[in-house]
């Protein structure tokens, strides 16, 4: 899989979270009519989600451009 791929897929992926979360958020604060509180507090818990998965995202990126300089170390640096 070319790098360019592999980076188109990890900001779809991100955008499909973002939409979804989004539109749970809607929902739950729609059906059940909740305090303005707690939907900040839904807010706060889906911008950590994010942050989680954009810091899984540069990791996958990060380890894919890494094994791909060289596919016999398997990730490792190699002393000569």
């Amino acid at each position: 899989m070319s790098k360019r791929s592999k980076i188109l897929k990890e900001f779809i992926w991100l955008i499909a979270i973002l939409g979804i979360a989004t539109l749970l958020e809607f929902a739950i604060i729609e059906i059940l009519n909740l305090h303005p509180v707690l939907s900040i507090k839904i807010q706060g818990l889906i911008g950590l989600m994010l942050i989680g998965y954009g810091i899984r995202m540069g990791a996958r990126i990060w380890k894919s451009y890494h094994n791909q300089a060289d596919p016999n170390t398997n990730g490792k640096e190699v002393l000569e």
